[in-house]
């Protein structure tokens, strides 16, 4: 039987693992999180602004019209808010490490969502006539993609719930 495995998918992953395992022990041991090599990361509820960083794949902006945001409004009204833990771009892939934090206790729930950037505007030529479809640059491409794969891991997270 033939080996179906993508090593390097598994590698990012496994990397993404090993960060957030080593962020947990620092916590867990009370210190804090070593900064150095991580990406910034995203806090806040849906409909306030995320705190402001450096590049634009690290903002994941999640809209509050999503279908994941709805779905947490109605079950937990205000008291929800999501980080961004991890994030990196794999290739055409945005993979996002997501923690949703519920409730007063502050539960925890982390998935993984992943979603394609697209290559750009597709330009060809129909009977003589020249097209180009897709006129967004490639920084608000990934940035889509971005917000997709933080939609995508939310959903995860409340299929867990």
């Amino acid at each position: 039987m033939a080996n179906t495995q993508r090593p390097e998918l598994s590698s990012v992953f496994d990397d993404m693992l090993a960060q957030s395992k080593q962020q947990f022990d620092n916590l867990y041991r009370g210190g804090r999180p070593s900064t150095s090599g991580s990406p910034a990361s995203t806090y806040g509820p849906v409909g306030s602004q995320a705190t402001a960083v450096p590049s634009p794949a690290a903002s994941a902006q999640l809209d509050s019209g999503s279908a994941a945001a709805r779905r947490l409004n109605e079950r937990f009204g205000n008291d929800w808010r999501y980080e961004i833990a991890e994030k990196q771009r794999d290739g055409n892939e945005a993979i996002v490490l997501c923690k949703l934090i519920l409730g007063k206790d502050g539960a925890v729930r982390a998935q993984f969502g992943s979603a394609k950037i697209s290559e750009g505007p597709a330009a060809g030529a129909s009977n003589g006539v020249r097209f180009k479809v897709g006129a967004a640059s490639a920084e608000q491409d990934e940035r889509d993609a971005f917000r997709r794969a933080t939609e995508a891991a939310l959903t995860n997270c409340i299929d867990i719930i």
